[in-house]
């Protein structure tokens, strides 16, 4: 059996995507970052108009150093209550699977304290309730830290965000493939199998 140049490619794609899936765990992670941010609790920002102001730094008073954080990615996360019934928005331990953070905020360099960043909510951003979450990663593009601005529970210091509506993603047989392998590899497996 002879097999196709772009099937090989495909296939080696496909290793190489897998080997990107860095096996990282939040509970595994120091939460060595105080993060707050400008929101009162309950308060419903409107997207495409209102702006959060997020400020972090390194928690002094821990013992972890912090030499080996390279760079900063600010995020903003589905709260529980806005993840019930839906896969789309599912929390994992692993953070390859994780969907709680799904919004970009802003990374860039590692700074120990005076961080502040003033965010427009985008006004694709879907109505939900929200914390935001800040991830250290370091020179191996890997989480090795984070803080947030709600517990561990989260439950306290959470915001609203008034903005679209939002479908049920992931029904049926995809959601099944994404929820196996993750959104990332889907399509690079089902071009295989195609061929």
């Amino acid at each position: 059996m002879e097999l196709h140049p772009t099937s090989v490619l495909l296939i080696l794609s496909c290793f190489m995507v897998a080997s990107y899936a860095h096996n990282v765990h939040l509970s595994t992670l120091n939460q060595s970052l105080i993060v707050s941010d400008s929101a009162t609790p309950g308060q419903v920002l409107k997207a495409g108009v209102d702006t959060l102001t997020i400020t972090w730094a390194y928690n002094t008073n821990l013992t972890v150093s912090d030499a080996n954080y390279t760079t900063i990615e600010a995020k903003l996360c589905y709260a529980p209550l806005s993840q019930t019934g839906r896969d789309d928005r599912k929390t994992d331990d692993n953070l390859d699977f994780d969907k709680t953070c799904p919004f970009d905020i802003t990374n860039g360099t590692y700074k120990r304290a005076n961080n502040t960043f003033i965010w427009t909510i985008p006004k694709d951003t879907p109505s939900a309730t929200y914390f935001v979450r800040v991830f250290v990663i370091n020179a191996k593009n890997h989480e090795i830290a984070y803080g947030q601005t709600t517990n561990d529970q989260k439950t306290t210091n959470l915001f609203q965000v008034d903005g679209v509506v939002s479908e049920q993603k992931g029904s049926g047989a995809w959601s099944v493939i994404g929820n196996s392998f993750g959104y990332r590899y889907a399509w690079l497996l089902m071009l295989v199998i195609i061929l």
